[in-house]
């Protein structure tokens, strides 16, 4: 006979669980839908007992805790206070979990707590070492112990990324570190946290290029469908970095016939605002055609006007072309094998390995890539992953005749 349990209760593993559904109408402030607690009981009876105790804390941290706050009005958005600023942060970050929202939320309203929500410009290095001794003493409103490691450097990545957003608006000393930086140096003796995230990606493969296009050409559902196919192609024949294909204005594309011309205005650094070249038949006549497209699309926004993507929607805090754009790529890249072999910027690898084994000037390189001539930084870099085999054949080739061949001495 199966007995069926109460509402809410139920087993995970062997011991009974209590399952909460959050109210919708908070549920966008908590982040989560629902709340799960261990009755800490394998025995029916006891769970039953100990639920009450448990649903009765759940409901004061929820609405003890997570009060509601109004929306802020222009002009709040518009303060530099801790709290006005974290407030714009997070309604104009796009792209953001709602769990990670709701965990930033917390952590900024704790600081703002412990600053005395402060002018963000009165923030430096000792407010930010005293907040972290601070948390450092405090013990967890939900275990009662000190907050582990882990909560420390949550803590850490996201005042730091709170900082570089205040850097982003001008709200701060722009010649000043940031003050969340390095809160929690490693102590003589601790081991090296592990960094999980590869470090050898290496450049993207023809076919791999071709999978990835045949993927967006063939799947009619995607959003940015044209946008894609588009951009993969450019950045198959460019060595662009993706945010400069997707910024790209209508009159920074010049036509001459026999091949196109890109000037990137709006690169990563100075060295990256360049001349790039467009030199194919085929990507010339797709690139007319998406030009064609793009004066005859609705832009999805004003400021979208005379792009060569009108239909992009911009994303972020700082409203990036590239955003969702991005996004999507990845989204298509990952049903790929081998995908975490290479990523997207994996398409600049590979123009700079192919330029290696052409046997290209390092400076002519790095003017097509858009890097200073001080270092190569193709072969330090780009290319070191790179199938050189090439180069490596034409440098021993070089060799042998500058030697006169091989010896000739009989054994």
């Amino acid at each position: 006979m199966t007995r069926t349990l109460p509402k809410g209760i139920f087993k995970r593993g062997s011991v009974y669980s209590l399952r909460y559904s959050v109210p919708t109408e908070i549920q966008s402030v908590v982040g989560k839908k629902e709340i799960i607690r261990s009755l800490g009981t394998t025995d029916l009876a006891e769970a039953l007992a100990n639920r009450s105790e448990v649903l009765a804390e759940i409901k004061a941290n929820l609405f003890g805790e997570h009060q509601v706050r109004p929306a802020p009005t222009k002009r709040q958005q518009t303060g530099t206070t801790v709290r006005e600023t974290a407030q714009r942060w997070l309604s104009e970050s796009d792209g953001i979990k709602n769990a990670t929202r709701h965990r930033y939320r917390r952590i900024l309203e704790r600081f703002e707590e412990f600053s005395g929500n402060t002018d963000v410009t009165k923030i430096n290095r000792a407010m930010a070492l005293q907040y972290i001794d601070h948390l450092k003493v405090t013990p967890s409103e939900r275990t009662g112990k000190p907050l582990s490691h882990r909560s420390l450097s949550t803590h850490q990545i996201c005042l730091a990324s709170y900082w570089r957003v205040l850097e982003h608006w001008g709200l701060v000393d722009q010649d000043m570190k940031n003050p969340f930086s390095s809160l929690l140096r490693r102590l003589a003796g601790q081991s090296k946290k592990v960094d999980p995230r590869r470090k050898n990606l290496r450049p993207v493969t023809r076919d791999e290029a071709e999978a990835l296009l045949s993927y967006i050409a063939s799947n009619n559902r995607l959003k940015y469908q044209f946008e894609m196919y588009v951009t993969v192609r450019l950045l198959w024949v460019t060595g662009c970095r993706l945010g400069e294909i997707a910024g790209l204005h209508l009159h920074d594309i010049d036509d001459h016939g026999d091949h196109i011309r890109l000037s990137i205005r709006e690169a990563k650094t100075e060295a990256g605002n360049r001349l790039v070249m467009i030199v194919g038949e085929d990507d010339c006549e797709l690139l007319r055609g998406a030009i064609g497209r793009a004066k005859i699309t609705e832009p999805s926004c004003p400021e979208n006007k005379g792009i060569l993507f009108p239909r992009l929607l911009r994303g972020g805090y700082d409203r990036y072309l590239s955003h969702y754009l991005g996004k999507a790529l990845e989204k298509a890249r990952k049903t790929l094998p081998d995908n975490d072999q290479w990523d997207m910027h994996s398409f600049r690898r590979s123009t700079v390995s192919a330029l290696v084994n052409a046997g290209v000037a390092k400076e002519a390189r790095n003017l097509a890539v858009g890097h200073s001539n001080s270092d190569d930084i193709g072969l330090s870099v780009y290319a070191k992953r790179g199938d050189l085999s090439e180069i490596v054949k034409i440098t021993f080739e070089a060799l042998n005749v500058e030697l006169g061949g091989g010896l000739n001495a009989s054994f």
